[in-house]
Formats: C-alpha cells, sequence, structure tokens
C-alpha cells in the first residue's frame, strides 16, 4: 500500500510527463529530415488548343477551314469536306514522343464506281508514312503509328494524302473521297 501511495503522487506532480515531452523533444532534434527529391519531368498534355490550330479537327468544325492547305472543297454541307486530288492538312502537335495519325474517310457511293478501290499515299513533313488501301465504297478508320522522327512536336506539322485516283463527275471537280475527320491521337 505504501508503494501505491507513493506512485500516485509522483504521477499526480506531473513530473512523469514533462520527463516523456522533455524527452520526446530532445530526441526529435536528433532525427534526419527526409531527404528531398526533384519532381518528376512533366510531359506536356495531348489537350486541345484554346486557340489556334490543335493536333485533331473534324470538318464540322467552324474553324476546319484553319487545318486544310490545299486540295478541299471550300466548304461542304453536314460533317464532311470533300477532298480533290492533292489533299494537305496542317495540325499543331504538342511535345510528345510517340503519336498515331489517324482519320475517318468515305469513298462515296457515287464516286466509288468510276475510281473503284483507292490507295491514299500519306506522308508527314515529307516522308512517306504509309500507302493505306481502301477496298470498298463506305466509311473508313485509318490509323498509324508516326515516326517520332517524323513529327515537329511544338510546331505545325503537313500531313498529304495523295489519292491514286480521282473522278470527275460534275463540272470538272477532281474528286477523290471524303474526309470527316483527320490529326494525331495518343
Amino acid at each position: 500500500m505504501s508503494c501505491l501511495k507513493l506512485r500516485l503522487p509522483l504521477l499526480q506532480s506531473h513530473f512523469v510527463l514533462r520527463l516523456a515531452l522533455a524527452a520526446s523533444l530532445l530526441f526529435s532534434g536528433c532525427s534526419r529530415l527526409p531527404e528531398s527529391f526533384a519532381p518528376p519531368p512533366q510531359q506536356a498534355s495531348f489537350e486541345p488548343a484554346a486557340t489556334g490550330l490543335s493536333y485533331f479537327v473534324a470538318m464540322n468544325d467552324p474553324r476546319a477551314s484553319d487545318y486544310l492547305v490545299q486540295g478541299f472543297r471550300d466548304h461542304s454541307d453536314g460533317t464532311w469536306r470533300w477532298a480533290y486530288d492533292h489533299p494537305v492538312l496542317r495540325f499543331r502537335l504538342p511535345p510528345v514522343d510517340s503519336v498515331n495519325f489517324t482519320m475517318v474517310l468515305v469513298l462515296p457511293d457515287q464516286t466509288f464506281p468510276l475510281t473503284g478501290p483507292q490507295t491514299l499515299a500519306i506522308a508527314v513533313n515529307g516522308h512517306p508514312l504509309d500507302r493505306a488501301r481502301f477496298e470498298t465504297a463506305g466509311e473508313h478508320q485509318y490509323t498509324h503509328p508516326v515516326p517520332a522522327e517524323f513529327l515537329k512536336p511544338g510546331s505545325v506539322n503537313l500531313v498529304a494524302l495523295e489519292p491514286e485516283k480521282v473522278a470527275t463527275p460534275h463540272l470538272g471537280e477532281r474528286l477523290s473521297f471524303v474526309l470527316v475527320r483527320a490529326g494525331f491521337t495518343e
């Protein structure tokens, strides 16, 4: 019983509490701070540009004409644009390591009997990328990886789509295919 009476006054005097607090302050000053590391390198996001050219365009975009360098009908009713015999598009790419060139095109029923299957020679910034063959009329999805050395990240990139054949069904227009959307994707 006398031992219990001796311990209670020690605890009640807050001696033990003060001793624990002093020890924790003393030992916390001796610990090493964690090492600091540089933040990881940041990669530019593949987000559409708010103004100016971007990396992708749909032909129903009000600014689609900004992407058309040559070889396209001035405007079309709807979500597409007729391509003539030497169409060229332009896009601005963010700093990226690897991308695909992607497009959706249509070989219309009204010109397909005149052209038959169509081959498009595709070049990026003057570098031959692919010769894509489309055997049937209708809508076609095309995607092909683009080598990094073909690209100009942070700058304007030109894509030439050279059709093998054109049709001249109306007033001498040299029609090849209908473009719905095109550009670069991750």
